[in-house]
């Protein structure tokens, strides 16, 4: 007895931990996205696929894997059992998205274009059980009259 209550104790000690340094590696990573966003905010998208003047543009993409940690996997599967909202899978989603429009963004500024034109995101779902979202960005780069 004793010894299933050292195992339980462990156990819930581990969960804790990683689940605490998963939550910490989130909210950096959503500190650094904000601070990338402000920055590239000049590079303007729209999902416009014709422009009206003649513009040189340049095909730009990006992709991302991105993954959830597992104690978040865990704590989503139990919420999927009784239904509702995955509030988990819609914060990885949302941090996938926004980083691959980021990393997009700096592919046009390396370009020195100021618009993404014909923006389009494609997500698909990897890894047992959707563990992993893929997000595959990509838009024409092209520099604005200004």
């Amino acid at each position: 007895m004793e010894n299933l209550i050292f195992q339980l104790a462990v156990f819930a000690l581990l969960f804790i931990v990683g689940f605490t340094f998963g939550r910490y590696n989130e909210r950096k990573h959503l500190a650094e996205l904000a601070a990338n966003e402000a920055r590239l905010a000049y590079i303007t998208t729209d999902s416009q696929r014709f422009i009206s003047s003649p513009h040189q543009g340049h095909l730009v993409s990006s992709n991302l894997v991105i993954s959830h940690d597992y104690f978040k996997f865990v704590l989503a599967s139990i919420q999927n059992f009784f239904g509702g909202r995955l509030h988990s899978y819609e914060s990885i989603l949302e941090r996938a998205r926004r980083e691959a429009l980021v990393r997009l963004k700096l592919e046009a500024e390396k370009m020195g274009a100021s618009h993404i034109m014909g923006l389009r995101l494609s997500t698909t779902e990897m890894g047992m059980q959707g563990s992993m979202i893929e997000v595959f960005a990509y838009g024409t780069a092209i520099q604005k009259d200004q």
